[in-house]
């Protein structure tokens, strides 16, 4: 494993967890075209064929992924952003670059930011790149999280404006998205007030609640469903009995909560800390969990997961400490994946 330093609050492994859209783009190589347009002189739409014979280069790094993992060493082949734009040629007026999937999803770069960084990637560490993993084409940009590498790459397109990406739109990403900064989220726009209402309700279902300061809460019992909580703080809270069905809890902090008896079933757990929590009888079901942290280093502080049921939960993206943290504790019915 490289010694490398990683930016703040980022783990180094080996495994390369999928994170985000899982579903690959049908790939017809006779139909596929990747087109580079907007404010270009020359429009260009390429075939796989045509892009997979221009030269490549070689380029490795380091990916950082806002779920909290970082994968030194990642090799990837492909041909260079640059190279496509000296044929399409930009017009004076372009200053943002537009990424954009056969999926729909997109995000945008400032034209300078790409100069020299950005790789229209075709394989990953000698391979052809796997469809899971955006194959057979997508971006890769190694000063970025890696939401800012697109998969399944159809559309570049040139802009005088920005233009706020999917995942900066739909789950409040920052659109800076620089690691070293810890650029993982926009500043959410809570009102303390309607938060306070909502509690003394005791049922947020549904709420966007990003950023959400309620560290040592008594929650007991509370509905949670669907409720968005990236980014929340909940450590030491009492979560005895709350439902969670559906919530998605990336990046919360849930360290030290006690969530004895509460239903996660379905919930997105990528990148959460559950270090010292209390999971015992709690039902995870079909839960996913990319490096989600269930222990310290050498196994310090570890949650509590006796009788927890986690049936149908996708562990293939746990960080390899924490694979063995859970196995060790004889957890049943989970994908562990490869």
């Amino acid at each position: 494993m490289s010694l490398e330093p990683l930016p703040p609050r980022q783990q180094a492994t080996r495994r390369w967890p999928v994170v985000g859209e899982r579903e690959p783009e049908p790939f017809d190589p006779a139909s596929w075209r990747l087109e580079v347009r907007g404010l270009v002189e020359r429009p260009l739409a390429l075939s796989f064929g045509d892009l997979a014979a221009l030269p490549r280069v070689s380029r490795s790094g380091t990916i950082h992924c806002v779920t909290r993992w970082s994968r030194p060493g990642a090799a990837f082949e492909g041909v260079p952003l640059e190279a496509l734009l000296e044929r399409a040629r930009p017009l004076p007026a372009a200053r943002f670059v537009r990424f954009a999937s056969g999926r729909g999803h997109e995000t945008t770069l400032p034209l300078e930011t790409c100069a020299g960084d950005v790789l229209v990637a075709l394989a990953a560490e000698g391979r052809p790149l796997e469809p899971v993993h955006g194959g057979p084409v997508r971006t890769v940009l190694f000063r970025r999280y890696f939401y800012k590498s697109v998969k399944w790459l159809r559309v570049v397109e040139l802009l005088a404006q920005d233009r706020p990406g999917t995942w900066e739109r739909t789950s409040g990403y920052h659109n800076g998205a620089d690691p070293w900064r810890e650029e993982r989220y926009a500043l959410p726009d809570l009102d303390r007030r309607e938060v306070e209402r909502l509690l003394a309700g005791r049922d947020l279902s549904g709420r966007e609640l990003r950023g959400a300061e309620l560290q040592r809460r008594d929650l007991r019992g509370f509905r949670f469903r669907a409720t968005l909580l990236r980014d929340a703080r909940l450590g030491g809270a009492d979560l005895r009995g709350a439902d969670f069905a559906g919530a998605n809890l990336t990046n919360a902090d849930l360290r030290g909560a006690d969530l004895r008896g509460a239903a996660l079933d379905g919930v997105d757990l990528d990148g959460a800390d559950l270090r010292g929590a209390d999971l015992r009888g709690t039902a995870v079901r079909a839960a996913t969990a990319a490096c989600t942290t269930f222990c310290g280093p050498g196994g310090e502080d570890p949650a509590r997961v006796e009788g927890a049921d986690f049936t149908g939960a996708d562990l293939s993206g746990l960080l390899d400490e924490q694979r063995e943290f859970l196995r060790s504790r004889g957890v049943r019915g989970a994908e562990w994946g490869p």
